[in-house]
């Protein structure tokens, strides 16, 4: 029984070392080295204060954008939160719409 025991859990420490540490490690590095800005989340900042992300919460209007999903706060990050409005109800619809 040990024979059989031993090999599984050793395996199991290798590959939970080499998928779960290694490899996220490297690409976090690779990321990084790369692309630094898009890496850490495109952060926006006003003098020593990180106010934002040049990618969350954006209201795209335009013919070449298709709609953006529905934000319940104007699509501010801070003040999110959700509507408790559920996918029939009427005010949603029309909040939306």
């Amino acid at each position: 029984m040990l024979t059989l025991l031993r090999p599984a859990l050793a395996l199991t420490l290798a590959l939970t070392l080499l998928t779960g540490l290694a490899y996220p490690l490297a690409l976090t590095g690779l990321a990084q080295t790369l692309l630094p800005g898009p890496a850490d989340g495109s952060l926006i900042r006003r003098g020593d204060q990180m106010v934002g992300s040049a990618l969350v919460a954006q209201d795209f209007t335009g013919p070449a954008w298709l709609h953006p999903r529905a934000s319940a706060s104007g699509y501010g990050t801070t003040p999110s939160g959700a509507s408790n409005l559920g996918p029939t109800s009427a005010a949603l619809a029309e909040a939306v719409a």
